[in-house]
């Protein structure tokens, strides 16, 4: 039907190319602003806390104002696109229920052979510590990349993930360390709440192309400028959208930033979790190659977020062969924490990324390593 629309529309053609327009402009301007827009890590627990609290508010309730001025001005076209909405809301739920053993699929992963029982015990040892009411299941992961992630839907459960390279590149308290930040992300239902925000901008962006088309075909019965009018409310729309992806990956950031925090207070050892960052940071600076095991489409639930670039990379390790790997020997690990804390990261990355930057994260642990006493504990 796109290639149609300069036949039967060309004015719904050049609102979707002006929406593209806008779209581009916003996303450079805000790249522009970036080092003024992106702030340093929370200065505490309970600051973070505040951060997500109002992150959230401002969604859900710039969401629910969108959509009650759609309801004003849509008129009869409103009745198609929530029909439209809460179709693709119930893809994205089934998508959401069995991503499990989609994951377990792409990333081939497995249960724990011999001489790994000890993950198992650790994995039980922290989700009891951690309150959960079940223990999630922990998988490896088949991938060169050192890495970990958190997976979970009402269906098939909850998942704990690390991957062969990140079981070969630490040792045990660090690897213990990770455990405790995926399990912080189960612990806080991050999946689930991620998944939520990140229908909003999607959703933003399909009721402002609906009313893109519904302007077309509202524009032969309704009089006046109603073609112009919807044009416009659409273009706004899917700016707003684009907007809302970011503060959505605002969000993201936070959110690792909390289960930083929960692994910091729920080993007592935030030190370990800076020393398997650092690590990790230093792995794939040295060895950029290793990004290529691992698929962009799941970047989201990483703990390490390397994967927001132009160039993309492969879905999963080839089952044909794997890239040579190149053995990463770090010396003082405690001064390369050091080295990395004082490194400044610029605010476009950032700005693109689900992650915050490790030497920002390591920040973050430092000040939560020195006040952990008078801090408590994380519930």
């Amino acid at each position: 039907m796109s290639d149609m629309l300069f036949v039967y529309s060309p004015l719904e053609t050049l609102g979707f190319l002006l929406a593209g327009f806008v779209i581009a402009l916003l996303t450079g301007l805000l790249a522009v602003l970036a080092d003024k827009i992106i702030r340093g890590p929370p200065k505490s627990v309970w600051g973070l806390r505040a951060s997500m609290t109002s992150t959230v508010a401002a969604l859900i309730l710039g969401f629910a104002g969108l959509l009650a001025l759609v309801a004003n001005y849509a008129g009869a076209g409103q009745a198609w696109i929530y029909s439209g909405l809460a179709f693709f809301s119930l893809l994205m739920l089934l998508q959401w229920l069995f991503s499990p053993s989609i994951i377990n699929a792409v990333y081939r992963t497995r249960p724990p052979g011999r001489g790994e029982e000890w993950l198992v015990s650790k994995v039980e040892e922290l989700a009891r510590k951690a309150g959960l009411k079940r223990t999630p299941k922990l998988r490896i992961a088949e991938v060169d990349a050192p890495n970990a992630f958190a997976y979970s839907s009402p269906i098939k459960g909850s998942y704990v993930a690390v991957t062969r390279g990140l079981l070969r590149t630490m040792p045990r308290e660090e690897i213990t360390a990770v455990l405790a930040h995926e399990i912080g992300h189960l612990k806080h239902k991050d999946v689930a709440v991620i998944l939520a925000l990140s229908l909003l901008p999607v959703a933003l962006y399909y009721v402002g192309r609906s009313m893109l088309m519904w302007g077309w075909l509202a524009g032969s019965r309704e009089r006046g400028n109603a073609q112009l009018y919807y044009m416009g409310l659409g273009i706004a729309l899917a700016a707003v959208g684009c907007l809302f992806h970011f503060i959505v990956m605002h969000f993201s950031r936070l959110r690792e930033y909390y289960s930083d925090a929960f692994s910091g207070m729920l080993t007592g050892a935030p030190r370990s979790l800076q020393r398997a960052l650092a690590r990790l940071a230093i792995t794939y600076e040295t060895s950029p190659e290793i990004t290529q095991t691992i698929s962009k489409s799941a970047a989201l639930l990483f703990i390490v977020n390397y994967l927001i670039d132009a160039t993309g990379g492969m879905a999963i390790e080839p089952l044909w062969g794997r890239p040579r790997r190149r053995e990463v020997i770090i010396g003082d690990i405690d001064r390369a924490v050091e080295e990395l804390m004082r490194r400044e990261e610029g605010g476009v990355r950032e700005l693109f990324s689900t992650h915050p930057p490790i030497p920002k994260r390591l920040r973050f642990l430092e000040s939560l390593r020195l006040s952990i006493e008078s801090i408590g504990s994380i519930k």
